[in-house]
């Protein structure tokens, strides 16, 4: 015969096993929340941007990224407090002001004019900065030159490697010997941009038509008088980016294709046949890599300004507008995933 114990020896036997998972449990909630405590809190890294732009985002996003990589995760290691100034340079100030009340570790900043304000006013230099999306750097006075940071800033800069350009224009107009740029002759930034340009013709073996504007109202006629250019180049230039309609509206009738050193109008529409630039996520990358040797002790004045290389550049081909304008596809571009249509 078999035994079956009494039902309430099964009782107590379920009973105690039950009190003892319950003090396992309580064990191991105690444990997790001492691991809790003594866990350290997310570093603070304050982002510092002059308004809310989606190139400025993209930056934004390619630095996170970058960080994410280098074990920065955010909501884990890492908290950051974003501030921008909606692209009025007065409110640059209190929005610094905002993210240094939240103790930052270090800040990223994000234009040339938040990066100068950042030197001006985070008086406290055991507060590194780490700037992008600026062109030239050391005429903006914010470093000393292009191989050292000051001793309290350092970063990645946005000025456009001209041989490079040139070089891909090569491929996509292999017939291109001569092209225009229009750009603002008040405006530093253009006028050295320009200058670089030219450098870079030459040593292409190439003619630059270059014609100054003062305004927009003036873009049409100046863009009028480039006959016999084979291209269009627009420079990053606030003035001559934001003509490109009326630039594309001349051009188009002199099928003449436009080559810009921005990708957010070709993203757009049908304006622009060919854009090739860095990636604002790349230099966002670039911008985390420098900002992560400085929270691993790295002095800034020791990090040169990054520049972006070839590997940097992304291509964006309007394939319907390069058509429209009766101009053949190099068949060494049919592969390269560049097409926004």
């Amino acid at each position: 015969m078999t035994f079956h114990p009494p039902i309430a020896l099964h009782v107590r036997r379920i009973g105690a096993a039950l009190a003892a998972l319950a003090a396992v449990a309580a064990a191991c909630g105690a444990s997790n929340a001492a691991l809790a405590a003594d866990a350290p809190a997310p570093i603070v890294v304050g982002i510092a941007n002059f308004g809310p732009h989606p190139a400025l985002s993209r930056t934004i996003a390619g630095f996170k990224q970058q960080m994410e990589k280098d074990g920065y995760v955010e909501g884990k290691t890492v908290r950051y407090a974003y501030s921008d100034a909606n692209f009025t340079p007065s409110l640059i100030p209190q929005s610094l002001a905002q993210i240094l009340s939240q103790h930052p570790a270090l800040i990223l900043t994000i234009t040339t004019p938040v990066a100068q304000a950042a030197v001006r006013n985070v008086n406290d230099t055991s507060i590194p900065l780490v700037f992008s999306q600026i062109t030239d750097p050391v005429k903006a006075g914010i470093v000393p030159d292009w191989q050292h940071g000051s001793s309290h800033i350092t970063g990645t800069s946005s000025a456009t490697n001209y041989d490079a350009v040139l070089s891909f224009a090569k491929q996509v107009f292999p017939k291109a010997t001569r092209f225009g740029v229009l750009y603002n002759a008040g405006e530093v930034n253009d006028v050295a941009a320009v200058a670089s340009l030219k450098a870079a013709a030459d040593k292409a073996g190439m003619t630059m038509v270059a014609n100054s504007v003062d305004s927009t109202v003036d873009v049409p006629q100046r863009a009028g008088t480039m006959q016999g250019v084979d291209f269009f180049y627009a420079i990053g230039s606030n003035l001559v980016q934001s003509a490109l309609p009326a630039v594309a509206s001349v051009t188009d009738r002199m099928h003449i294709p436009i080559l810009s050193a921005e990708h957010e109008l070709i993203r757009k529409g049908d304006i622009i046949a060919v854009a090739y630039a860095p990636s604002y996520e790349s230099q966002g990358a670039h911008a985390a890599d420098l900002a992560v040797q400085m929270l691993h002790g790295a002095k800034p004045a020791t990090l040169p300004t990054y520049r972006a290389v070839p590997g940097d550049y992304v291509a964006l081909i309007n394939r319907r507008k390069l058509k429209e304008l009766g101009l053949p596809l190099p068949a060494t571009l049919d592969q390269c995933n560049c097409f926004v249509n």
